[in-house]
């Protein structure tokens, strides 16, 4: 097995009578990119901090590469860890602060010297060694902290929400470099975070929590267009959601119309939940029709705001140019049968049937 592989077995955190993680099972691959996605609360730190050694979980065993490392302290795991503050020592110059990891593992003075310049040209800071932390900018700070992080080669990298200081440009630039580094260094990572773009942007695969459940697994673009439930359909990016019955040629609402969707083998008459996400939707197409209410212009696109008769509202994103209609107009709306998703059967199970209403729910 590679030392970068990582193995969930029935892993459980109990904190007095609070569930922090609950049955997690699963595993994350050598050279993995994996990030955990989840509302504040739903126990991704614990997680990481469950691999890094620093939390003991309640029940299960954690595996790395093949060894059982449940107990081990986290100076016995090959592990570097950034975290969202960087924790970098202010009064140490940037090599020192890179060098600590080695210095504390007793690396030979020569040895650390090579790594130290190694690991900050690998991050784009050669030269920057003799400045102290409060001399450079958020991101710069935030490559010393990875550069710290992997100087002593270690087999996993984790990140908890590294990049949440940074403002949205710079955090763009540095999910660049990051998912760069990542990839030519072949190392296993694991991204805690509840910034959707940036886990859609860098992972390889998404696991997805609530209330330190696992709610789906799966590639990105999986995860987006086909959400395992109704929690992950609402908590990644905008989802419209429509519930009805079906029938042979798609979801039949209680106010009558009839959306496109493929039945995949379901029952004709059965309920079902919808979902269709702004981008799918197609302004001028027959099915279903709503009232402009107003337009969100966000430079690279625009959402627009429409209520349904019923007084459901939903998230439309319409052509690049589109000129937004007068507040109240009627606006005809439709998608494509394979761009609407059914939700899993079962999946509502705990939720009133059939409220009779699309929903929005916001990221």
């Amino acid at each position: 097995m590679s030392l970068g592989e990582i193995a969930f077995e029935g892993i459980e955190k109990r904190y007095g009578p609070m569930v922090a993680v609950r049955s997690l099972t699963a595993s994350v691959a050598q050279g993995e990119f994996l990030t955990i996605l989840g509302p504040s609360g739903s126990g991704k730190t614990t997680i990481l901090s469950m691999v890094a050694g620093l939390t003991a979980p309640t029940a299960g065993r954690i595996r790395i590469g093949g060894r059982n490392v449940t107990h081990l302290p986290p100076q016995e795991r090959r592990i570097g860890l950034v975290f969202q503050s960087y924790a970098l020592f202010p009064h140490l110059t940037v090599e020192k602060n890179v060098a600590f990891p080695l210095a504390v593992r007793g690396t030979p003075r020569g040895e650390i010297a090579r790594r130290v310049e190694a690991a900050l040209a690998r991050v784009r800071l050669g030269g920057f060694g003799a400045r102290k932390p409060a001399q450079l900018s958020g991101g710069q700070q935030q490559r010393v902290a990875l550069a710290r992080a992997l100087v002593f080669e270690p087999d996993i990298l984790l990140l908890d929400e590294p990049l949440g200081a940074l403002d949205r440009k710079l955090r763009e630039e540095v999910q660049v470099e990051l998912k760069s580094l990542q990839r030519d260094l072949g190392i296993t990572t694991l991204l805690v975070t509840h910034d959707q773009e940036e886990a859609l942007s860098l992972s390889d695969r998404l696991l997805v929590l609530d209330q330190g459940a696992v709610q789906q697994v799966g590639a990105p673009h999986m995860v987006y267009r086909r959400p395992a439930n109704r929690f992950v359909a609402d908590f990644l990016g905008l989802a419209n959601m429509f519930e009805g019955r079906l029938e042979a040629g798609g979801l039949r609402l209680p106010g009558g119309a009839l959306l496109p969707c493929r039945a995949d083998g379901r029952a004709e008459g059965s309920p079902a939940t919808l979902v269709v996400r702004p981008e799918h939707i197609r302004l001028g197409s027959s099915g279903l029709s709503a009232r402009f209410r107003q337009a969100v212009y966000l430079g690279h696109l625009q959402r627009w705001h429409l209520e349904t008769a019923e007084g459901a509202r939903l998230v439309a994103t319409p052509p690049p140019g589109a000129t937004a209609p007068a507040p109240g107009t009627p606006l005809p709306l439709g998608w494509a049968a394979e761009d609407g998703w059914l939700l899993p059967d079962g999946t509502d199970a705990a939720r009133p049937a059939l409220a009779g209403t699309p929903s929005l729910q916001p990221a």
